[in-house]
């Protein structure tokens, strides 16, 4: 199926980068305490450990569908440091190290993964304290947050508080008019937002420049006159030091700023997903040789703060914490499909009822297209 995949373009490595492949450093690095970068470390092998459980337990039936953010962590553990307590987020899908940087509860992300309702999952794993950062659920329709995450850094703006919203999206959904509006919508009121665009070069199976005629993403900040930043995303350093810069300007009224982390999605988009059917392994291979990990570590370990008796312990408290919430996820009671037809609409129209009684004739044991009238069961 070769000829059926597309071509993709070099990579363009113009972006702040401050450490290199190999883990030297490239300038200074930004002013952070050894007992915080080993926290960062910390979280890093965390998130690889969840995420490499969520496809176990895929795979084994016990959730649906997972994504991985492999290869692309630096994002999402490079900028959460940025935030104070107080502060917003709103993620996509691949922030889980923005989420466990900032304490959200394993146990609840892994029982959300299975299906259960939230209202289920606050009974049945209640927190005493919630974490610092306000973490949204992640949309689903891709896009949409970028507009949500600009009104709610102007209410913050318009209440006295001196909050900042931080919004992650892919590059793919930059063509959704959300993420447009969104932008010029905080740019017009100065609103304290920050939105990076995840640049893993796919857009499920569409590469980059198929998607943008742009030479960059970051320069879409032009046309709404707001600063647009492109860093290296396989670089926790600079993709901390550019997001701490921005948050600091939107905190202290300079309004928003929009960052580009340039990476690439070296696993499937998800697990429903094959990428050997679109696109060539061969660059996949090449990004891999850039990952995030190894880049961190070997810095670390040149600064003398990891050692192989301190991987194996972060590994096993890593392991024994995603195993523990697991085992509690699982005592969730499983959630009632009908649920899914519910908060969605102040009433319930035809279309609702129709796919109700649909799926209620379907879990019955009867062929929805062969016992079914539009209305009920034939």
């Amino acid at each position: 199926m070769g000829e059926h995949k597309w071509a993709e373009a070099p990579v363009d490595e113009d972006f702040q980068r401050l450490l290199a492949p190999d883990g030297s450093l490239l300038g200074s690095a930004p002013p952070v305490s050894d007992e915080e970068l080993l926290h960062w470390y910390e979280v890093l092998v965390l998130t690889r450990t969840f995420e490499d459980t969520m496809v176990r337990m895929q795979r084994r039936g016990e959730l649906s569908v997972t994504a991985q953010s492999r290869g692309e962590e630096a994002v999402s553990l490079g900028s959460a440091p940025a935030l104070r307590p107080g502060d917003w987020c709103f993620p996509s899908y691949r922030q889980n190290a923005a989420h466990f940087y900032w304490g959200v509860p394993i146990d609840r992300a892994i029982a959300g993964l299975m299906g259960g309702a939230p209202e289920t999952i606050a009974a049945h794993l209640p927190v005493a304290e919630p974490p610092p950062v306000t973490f949204t659920p992640y949309a689903v329709i891709v896009g949409s947050n970028i507009a949500n995450a600009a009104g709610s850094a102007l209410a913050d703006q318009l209440n006295g508080r001196d909050s900042v919203t931080l919004a992650y999206t892919g590059e793919g959904s930059t063509s959704e008019g959300d993420f447009h509006e969104g932008l010029n919508f905080a740019a017009v009121f100065q609103a304290p937002l920050v939105v990076i665009v995840h640049n893993n070069q796919w857009a499920i199976s569409t590469p980059a420049h198929r998607q943008s005629g742009s030479r960059t993403f970051a320069q879409k900040a032009q046309a709404y006159d707001i600063p647009g930043v492109r860093v290296d995303g396989n670089d926790v350093l600079a993709v901390y030091a550019a997001t701490r810069e921005a948050v600091e300007r939107a905190r202290g009224g300079g309004g928003p700023t929009l960052i580009e982390c340039v990476t690439y999605r070296v696993v499937d988009h998800n697990t429903s997903d094959s990428s050997e059917v679109y696109r060539d392994q061969a660059q996949a291979s090449h990004w891999a040789g850039l990952d995030p990990m190894t880049r961190f570590d070997a810095w670390l370990q040149g600064r003398g703060l990891l050692d192989d008796d301190i991987r194996a312990r972060v590994q096993q408290q890593a392991t024994a914490q995603v195993e523990a919430a697991a085992e509690r996820a699982r005592g969730v009671p499983q959630t009632p499909p009908q649920a899914m037809f519910e908060h969605h609409l102040g009433h319930e129209d035809w279309s609702l009822r129709h796919q109700r009684a649909e799926l209620e004739a379907e879990l019955a044991g009867h062929n929805p297209f062969t016992d079914f009238d539009g209305e009920g069961l034939a």
